[in-house]
């Protein structure tokens, strides 16, 4: 009987274990916007998309928010940068500072805008904004004109 009740407290010991494991070491956030290859940003929760577009698979349009805590947004450009370039991304452009920064990140033929908007009195609320979008190779990379008839 003594052994019978070391095992029972053995298989309950080992299943609690399981169980925090579970909960605890599994991160439930999804790493990429709607399974797609755009990563998430880290930390955070997607709270509206629209103007979603879809390509063979790709997304290739769509404004996406996301809401949760960014305190340090230079380590959150990196972890996110991070996650763009294993996902095939290239950094276009990026613009740090605090409490805003920015990115552009290019693939082939589409653009992800992202703006980590850093909230200083409730840093929990803090904000990232994705624009997704697909740039035209037939138009201009700078539209910037100089005029040069003066």
């Amino acid at each position: 009987m003594r052994s019978t009740y070391r095992s029972f407290r053995v298989a309950t010991v080992l299943g609690c274990i399981a169980l925090v494991a579970a909960f605890v070491g599994c991160d439930s956030s999804p790493r990429f916007v709607l399974d797609s290859d755009v990563p998430q940003v880290p930390g955070m929760e997607q709270r509206l998309g629209f103007d979603i577009k879809r390509s063979d698979g790709d997304l290739v349009g769509g404004v996406f928010v996301f809401v949760g805590p960014l305190r340090n947004t230079e380590g959150t450009m990196k972890a996110l940068a991070s996650r763009f370039r294993d996902s095939g991304w290239t950094v276009a452009r990026e613009v740090p500072g605090f409490p805003r920064s920015s990115f552009v990140f290019r693939k082939n033929n589409r653009a992800v805008e992202v703006v980590l908007d850093a909230d200083q009195l409730e840093p929990a609320m803090s904000r990232a904004q994705y624009v997704v979008s697909v740039q035209n190779e037939s138009s201009p990379k700078d539209t910037s004109q100089t005029d040069t008839s003066g």
